[in-house]
C-alpha cells in the first residue's frame, strides 16, 4: 500500500514535467508563426526583420530573408557577408580577412 502512494506523486511529476517540456517545444514555433514570414518585413527595417529569429536581413537590397539553417553562414548568392545581419543589426562581418572577424560598426 505504501508503494502505491509513492507512485502517485511520481506519476504526477512526470506528467507535469512532460507537459512543461511540450510547452517549451511549441512556444518558439508559435512565436515564429506570430511574427509572420520573413519576406513580409522586406523594405522595412533591420530591427523589424530580426524580431523573428529565423530571419536574415540583407542591407544591400533591404531584404528580409529566411535564414538558411542548413548552413553556418549565409551563402554569398543570398547576401554578401558584409551586408548580412542576423541576430543583431549593428554587427559587421569582415570578409577581407582570411580569418574573417566580426566587428561593431
Amino acid at each position: 500500500m505504501a508503494s502505491s502512494g509513492a507512485r502517485g506523486p511520481t506519476l504526477r511529476w512526470a506528467l507535469a514535467l512532460g507537459g512543461a517540456a511540450l510547452l517549451l517545444l511549441l512556444l518558439p514555433t508559435a512565436s515564429a508563426q506570430g511574427e509572420g514570414a520573413c519576406s513580409q518585413h522586406t523594405n522595412r527595417t533591420c530591427e523589424e526583420c530580426l524580431r523573428n529569429v529565423s530571419c536574415l536581413w540583407c542591407n544591400t537590397n533591404q531584404a528580409c530573408l529566411d535564414y538558411p539553417v542548413t548552413r553556418v553562414l549565409p551563402p554569398s548568392s543570398l547576401c554578401q557577408l558584409s551586408s548580412a545581419r542576423w541576430g543583431v543589426c549593428w554587427g559587421l562581418f569582415k570578409e577581407d580577412n582570411p580569418y574573417a572577424r566580426f566587428e561593431n560598426n
